[in-house]
């Protein structure tokens, strides 16, 4: 029996907020299970077998600015932003390990992490000065300081309603990585008590000083100066003020013959006021289009730009050398401005991402999807922005294209493979689909629905998307969706053909030519440009699944039985129920490649029935016998060769099985946050290889290469 010792800086469950903080401490491994809520807060295992995972894009709000972080020292190429209630720390430019900047044996490869520590959406985020932590805040004011260069990523501290229950805008270190400031809009605005911006040290939380309130206690933004003497700046939301405080302790400085210059800006509020990295310069912009420039020490006003674009402007970020600012506006462009010596400011250069992004389409009025919301310098000088939409653009200091990182930003709850094309499929509950190479793992683009796209919002559905097939005899993409609607999209081009369902669906599977769409009212069967009518069923339908030769599917539901249909021209025929099998209903269903199995998931059991002639409906693998997920089964996948069966559950675990061995199992917990939605094996991969797809309501898909584990495991 071995021991080991761990240090539980922060022992916290990652679905709870309370932070305790306890000495080192010996446990045996044994008892590591036993834990509970004392969790590492980790997406998974370093020593996960993943080959790549695609974070979720930005989440972003309209006419507000998206918080994003580009470091360009300690951890140059990384790139910092929010999505949901994680924290994706992502590196742009390398293969690096992002989490681990100091040593290059990092256990994970992987350049990218999803920190998942928070319970509510998260609002703010940034990388200190040294690149060894990372502040981050949600919508209920929490304030959170977790380790970015340890694989545990343990939060060292945690404030809750920190300003008066509002939510944290933005967040901004010293130079020295000892003091955070922290920025909100005050819940119940000016009448009621409580800051809206607060400055302490976050190693002790000892508060540094009194900042000064804005008007209806918003705050949109604030800068610390990165250099003694400290300064700090914050930015109204609504007064479209700034106010300037020196310390510490720090307190603000009245304005005197125009110094500090607070008011600058004309109407409107200021989204974003950022010093730059010699703390020499402060720049504010926001919605009077302007951008104004201040000296540093003293926030005393050096020049002015008005009309610098033709809406308001979001964000703005200073390069490495501090000689030019980036900045993101609604009008869908992001601008490069030379900052000269005498404090002036000049254009040096344009990026049309709006128009871009619909290929090179000029537009009367700026998409929705297309203004551009966030920017930020990664590693120094390589410019990168957000949209509305969530795509993220790295624009090109010479003459090529700049490059669109695509992907989602919302739960995927689909997932369907085209081998013939090599590609696949994902679809989230925003109605959008997105196609991938299947080879690389990355994502290709975002499917354009048949109406238009001209708000660049890549809608295709109007409600959530319930589930992906493909017709593999016609390389055609099936996707419904809540707006009662099955679309069709040959060759991931979304055609015409519009199938009205008539009732909501829970689940689609196809086999040859051939797709049956589970609905609340019954099932109905899909051929390429036709379907049937709904046919009633005595039971609620949640998962099925139809044979490669479209001759027999196999529909399970909420009377906790397997029900065996007969195709039979546009209707079906019921020639068997699989009963007893299961105590809860059945949400998961899977057929073997070569027909012979066929695998059930429930609550909590995953079950496998034998299909030959010779044992027609026997349990392979009964109930009790697989039962290790906590939450119930969403998702079923057979190995190419039909050797191992992958479950994925609600309860965010992905299990390998393998019939032949029923007392083995390979675990693999905190696979995807808010459970595992989809999964698959990837085919067209050499003999004995175990390639498979996940993807979850944390809007991430993952590649895994599960060859080497189950070579160990089942020999």
């Amino acid at each position: 029996m071995t021991e080991a010792t761990v240090r539980f800086d922060d022992a916290t469950d990652p679905y709870r907020g309370a932070r305790i903080s306890r000495p080192c401490r010996t446990f045996r491994r044994e008892d590591h299970a036993a834990l509970g809520t004392r969790r590492l807060q980790q997406l998974r295992a370093p020593s996960s077998p993943l080959v790549t995972s695609t974070p979720p894009l930005p989440s972003t709000t309209r006419g507000d600015r998206c918080s994003i972080d580009g470091p360009s020292k300690r951890v140059p190429g990384v790139l910092a932003y929010l999505s949901g209630k994680q924290i994706v720390v992502r590196n742009l430019l390398t293969d690096a390990a992002v989490w681990m900047p100091d040593n290059p044996a990092s256990p994970s490869h992987l350049p990218v992490l999803v920190y998942r520590g928070h319970n509510y959406k998260a609002t703010a985020v940034r990388i200190s000065p040294s690149g060894a932590y990372v502040a981050s805040g949600d919508e209920r004011g929490t304030l959170r300081v977790w380790a970015l260069d340890q694989e545990e990523h343990l939060c060292k501290y945690e404030a809750t309603h920190l300003l008066a229950g509002a939510s944290v805008t933005d967040v901004a270190w010293d130079g020295e990585s000892k003091r955070i400031a922290a920025c909100g809009a005050r819940a119940g605005g000016e009448s009621r008590a409580g800051d809206c911006a607060k400055v302490f040290s976050w190693d002790t939380g000892v508060t540094v000083g009194q900042l000064s309130q804005h008007l209806k206690g918003r705050i949109s933004s604030l800068a610390f100066k990165p250099q003694r003497p400290m300064r700090l700046v914050t930015a109204g939301k609504d007064d479209h003020a700034l106010r300037f405080h020196q310390g510490p302790p720090f307190q603000r400085v009245p304005p005197e013959n125009g110094v500090p210059a607070e008011a600058c800006h004309v109407k409107g509020g200021i989204h974003a006021v950022r010093y730059s990295h010699s703390g020499a310069w402060v720049v504010s912009v926001g919605s009077d289009r302007a951008i104004v420039l201040y000296e540093g020490k003293t926030l005393a006003f050096q020049s002015k730009l008005e009309h610098a674009h033709d809406a308001t402007i979001y964000d703005v970020a200073w390069s490495a050398d501090d000689s030019t600012i980036l900045t993101a506006s609604g009008d869908g462009t992001c601008q490069q401005f030379a900052v000269h010596a005498d404090g002036t400011l000049s254009s040096t250069r344009v990026w049309k991402v709006a128009e871009f992004q619909l290929g090179g389409r000029p537009f009367e009025k700026v998409p929705v999807g297309g203004n551009q919301v966030g920017c930020a310098y990664v590693a120094g000088n390589v410019p990168v922005s957000v949209s509305l939409n969530g795509q993220i653009a790295v624009l090109p200091l010479d003459e090529g294209n700049m490059k669109i990182l695509t992907g989602h930003d919302a739960p995927i709850a689909g997932l369907a493979v085209d081998a013939a094309r090599n590609v696949f499929y994902t679809g989230d509950t925003d109605g959008i689909l997105c196609e991938w190479d299947l080879v690389t793992g990355q994502p290709q683009r975002r499917l354009e629905p048949v109406e238009g796209n001209e708000d660049l919002t890549y809608v295709t559905h109007t409600g959530a998307i319930a589930g992906l097939a493909c017709l593999p005899e016609s390389s055609t993409l099936l996707s419904v969706g809540w707006d009662d609607k099955v679309r069709m999209a040959p060759n991931g081009v979304v055609g015409m053909a519009t199938i009205e369902i008539g009732a909501q669906p829970s689940s689609i599977a196809s086999g040859k030519a051939l797709a049956v769409v589970c609905t609340v009212q019954g099932l109905l069967l899909v051929r390429t440009g036709q379907a049937s009518t709904l046919m009633a069923i005595p039971y609620e339908a949640h998962a099925v699944c139809v044979d490669a030769h479209d001759q027999m599917v196999y529909v399970g539901g909420n009377d906790c039985n397997v029900h065996v249909y007969a195709v039979d021209g546009d209707t079906l025929k019921e020639v068997h129920v699989i009963e007893n099998g299961h105590l809860k209903p059945i949400h998961a269903l899977s057929l073997s490649h070569d027909g012979t199995k066929l695998a059930a998931g429930d609550g909590r059991d995953v079950c496998v029935w034998d299909l030959s002639a010779a044992n027609k409906y026997a349990a392979v693998v009964a109930k009790g016998r697989w039962c290790f997920h906590v939450q119930k089964v969403t998702c079923l996948a057979w190995s190419l060769d039909d050797a191992v069966l992958v479950s994925g559950g609600a309860d965010d675990s992905l299990y390998v099985w393998n019939v032949q061995q029923k007392m083995k199992r390979i675990h693999y917990p905190y696979a995807h946050r808010g459970g595992v939605t989809g999964v698959e094996f990837v085919p067209n991969v050499a003999a004995g290889t175990y390639r498979m797809i996940s993807v979850g309501a944390d809007a991430v898909v993952h590649v895994w290469d599960l060859t080497q584990h189950i070579q160990e495991k089942f020999s």
